[in-house]
């Protein structure tokens, strides 16, 4: 096990050292102090887009989401959003983030009537059968299905509890959840019942999930007196779980607290019980971990032979494989006194092995019990809890095991494979911090994981990395690469070449495909320096293309599908100027760009935002947004010393870098920001909408999360958005080492693997699991199935 993170918090001491928040950088103070639960969403399209498909989250928390979701996936922002639910039942629900111009474009969504409700400043909008009210207070969007919520929101001018803990969340994980941990259908994660029903404090988790895994940890408040379980604990401390080292793999369930000194502990536990401490000793005293494990209970001690020493009501019943089985006279003895904690009814039999003294009702439980102990067949022993091993504390005060049918059964819900789960608690002042863990269990062989699928070699090097292209008769995708000779290879998923292609140069960027006969059929679209060229499935021209130019084309082509009605537009770039056709190569009239004797230096690109479609491009040092027919749309007086990257619409804005490693965005009104990324000149960006990535030399940077390779040669980071996932790969090409990352910059199991271009990365099949393209020299391609 590793050390536990401990988060940085003293709860109730922060008065004199609390920051001056500025309102307008605070929405989480406009949450209602008596609120239910309060989700903090870091990570927006993350959380909403996997939590759906997560089997743990999916039937905890997306039940009262649901309820939010059109808000929530309409909200354009990196910033934290808070989704509070303001009452137990879950039927009050308000949204709080930081306002900018770009977060909540009502013209582009769908199936939507808004109307303004001008007596109260509020705007009520209906997206298909939901309806919510929302405004803008302080520059924060708040949003609520209940109107009255909308009209009384004020901000919290007096700190509390739950304010305290809202400062305190984790900024780096996908969400945290802070909830009543008496009345919230959320504390079923705590994986305790009783632990539940003696706390009225509000609990925090963050949450870290994958996949159907979840990790999380935060902290689960306390008080000041003896009032709950967690005060049991107060001046003990931690200790290293043992018990797992002799439960059976099979176990169900095991609960287990550990301390440093019975007699604290046992005190704490008759106050809390309204008893009054006494010094009477007994063989407890001599343990340090309590555990039940199903139907039996088992003391750990540094002297198991005191414990059996002290225990004088013991006759030997029989001895099984060496080891005396006793007979226990008082059988009642753990009934009463570990409530309510531990009840254990009947302890009939008890047998000591090595450090443990285990007791049960029946003695064939203690038989089969010792038989896995002598076969090495415990918790601590299974490959199931060695998956989860890692992620543990060292030391806790409470430590909880359920495996798959356990987990099921708190969660209510059917799961599979889940066979090793854990959450730990670990006192300290007033509060304990939680660690919890929930994952999946396959077990598979970590050589298959990433397997080679097959190489293709070309008759010559390799000029650009290959891509991939769909394939519109099965569904699937093939492979295109091009060669030194400028010979273009259509390659199937199974690694056969289909055909070979002569162009006149190299292909400039992305090949693209439309459909120019509007039937299915996708056609290939690309430019060479003085070639526009479209091909068929077979790699024929299409008529009347190839189109010849006398000057040079200088960026690749550019395909527009405006409203998505399948009116293609081609824009060719050459230098200064802009070329517009239609699909059949009919040049548009009605397209004219009044160039400024500026070079254009990046693919000009199409955004639609809202209602309003932008064409926007680079030159040597102003960035060009125009319209439709090719007048400036939004003129950008500023002058940008752009860097070779391109431009991308980010977080509703258009968004480049420049040569002092800045992010540079320009929104809809022509609006410049400028921020700091701390990158050198020779830096790369890529983005999605709301995902940014950049680089420099060893240093990958995924959103928030900073990653430092080897030190090496790497190639532009790129992004894929495969199977409601977004992955971001990088090859260093010194070291031949293809890197694969998820959006929380973890490494994708098994990777780096062999390869030594850019990668890319794509579903080829119709079997499961995706396919990366690499090359494994300059004249072979290959491709690696990730499992």
């Amino acid at each position: 096990m590793k050390p536990f993170g401990f988060l940085l918090i003293l709860l109730f001491t922060l008065s004199s050292c609390q920051k001056d928040y500025n309102s307008s950088k605070s929405p989480y103070k406009f949450i209602p102090s008596d609120t239910e639960v309060v989700i903090s969403i870091n990570e927006l399209s993350d959380f909403t887009s996997s939590i759906k498909e997560h089997s743990i989250l999916n039937g905890i928390y997306n039940k009262e989401l649901n309820k939010t979701s059109e808000i929530l996936k309409n909200l354009n922002t990196s910033n934290k959003v808070y989704v509070a639910f303001l009452n137990s039942s879950a039927t009050e629900n308000l949204i709080l983030t930081k306002n900018d111009s770009s977060l909540f474009i009502v013209d582009s969504i769908p199936n939507h009537i808004s109307e303004n409700l001008p007596e109260f400043n509020i705007t009520k909008t209906q997206i298909d059968s939901i309806v919510f009210y929302h405004k803008v207070l302080n520059n924060v969007f708040a949003a609520s299905n209940n109107l009255d919520v909308i009209k009384n929101l004020k901000q919290n001018e007096v700190k509390n509890k739950l304010t305290d803990l809202l400062e305190t969340v984790e900024n780096k994980t996908i969400a945290s959840v802070i909830f009543k941990s008496k009345t919230s259908n959320y504390s079923n994660l705590l994986f305790s019942n009783t632990l539940k029903e003696s706390n009225d404090n509000y609990s925090l988790i963050d949450l870290n999930f994958s996949d159907n895994n979840l990790h999380f940890n935060g902290i689960v408040t306390a008080t000041d007196s003896i009032s709950q379980i967690l005060d049991c604990f107060k001046k003990t401390i931690p200790q290293t779980t043992k018990t797992i080292n002799i439960a059976p793999a099979t176990t169900q369930y095991l609960f287990s607290v550990s301390f440093d000194d019975y007699s604290l502990f046992k005190n704490n536990l008759k106050k809390l019980n309204s008893k009054t401490p006494d010094s009477t000793k007994t063989f407890l005293n001599f343990s340090n971990e309590i555990a039940l494990a199903d139907n039996t209970l088992i003391l750990h001690s540094l002297d198991a032979n005191l414990i059996v020493e002290t225990i004088e009501e013991k006759s030997i019943a029989e001895t099984f494989r060496d080891v005396d089985i006793y007979e226990f006279e008082n059988a009642a003895f753990f009934k009463q006194r570990l409530q309510p904690i531990i009840s254990f009814e009947t302890a009939n039999y008890f047998f000591k092995h090595e450090d443990f003294v285990v007791f049960s009702d029946n003695i064939e439980t203690l038989k089969s019990f010792l038989s896995d102990a002598l076969n090495d067949q415990t918790i601590a022993n299974s490959e199931a809890f060695k998956n989860i091993e890692s992620y543990l504390s060292d030391d806790a005060s409470i430590f909880i095991y359920k495996n798959n049918d356990k987990l099921s059964e708190h969660l209510g819900i059917g799961l599979k494979n889940y066979h090793a789960n854990v959450v730990q608690y670990t006192y300290e002042d007033n509060y304990a911090h939680v660690n919890g863990v929930i994952e999946e269990f396959k077990k598979r062989a970590a050589s298959n994981s990433v397997t080679e699928t097959f190489t293709t070699g070309l008759d010559a090097q390799i000029i650009s990395p290959p891509q991939t292209v769909e394939n519109y008769i099965n569904n699937t995708h093939d492979i295109a690469v091009q060669d030194i000779n400028n010979v273009l290879y259509l390659i199937s998923n199974s690694g056969n070449i289909l055909w070979k292609k002569q162009l006149q140069g190299k292909i400039l960027g992305k090949i693209e495909q439309i459909d120019m006969y509007k039937n299915g059929r996708l056609q290939l679209a690309f430019t060479t320096p003085n070639r526009l060229y479209v091909l068929d499935r077979n790699g024929n021209d299409v008529s009347p293309f190839p189109r010849k130019f006398n000057d040079e084309i200088t960026q690749p082509l550019s395909v527009f599908d405006y409203d998505k009605q399948k009116n293609y537009r081609l824009l060719v770039t050459q230098g200064k100027t802009l070329l517009m056709y239609d699909a059949k190569g009919k040049a548009i009239n009605g397209f004219r760009y009044k160039s400024n004797s500026k070079n254009i230096t990046s693919q000009p690109k199409h955004f639609r935002i809202g209602s309003k479609d932008y064409i926007v491009f680079s030159t040597e040092d102003n960035l060009k947004i125009l319209n439709r027919q090719g007048s400036v749309r939004i003129d950008v007086k500023d002058k940008i010393r752009f860097s070779n990257n391109e431009v991308y619409l980010y977080q509703n804005k258009f968004t480049s870098s420049n040569t002092l490693g800045q992010l540079v965005q320009v929104d809809t009104k022509g609006k410049i920001s400028r921020k700091d990324l701390n990158l050198t000149d020779k830096h790369n960006i890529t983005t999605t909408s709301k995902t940014l990535v950049s680089m420099y030399e060893n240093k990958l940077y995924i959103k928030t999360r900073k990653l430092d390779l080897d030190y090496g040669v790497y190639t532009a980071p790129k992004i894929f958005y495969l199977n409601d996932k977004i992955y971001i790969t990088t090859t260093d090409l010194q070291s031949k080492k293809v890197y694969l990352f998820d959006s929380q910059a973890k490494s994708i199991p098994n990777f780096p693997v062999f390869g030594t271009s850019s990668a890319e990365l794509q579903k080829l099949d119709k079997s499961k699991g995706l396919e990366l393209i690499t090359q494994t020299d300059d004249k072979t391609i290959v491709v690696y199935k990730l499992h």
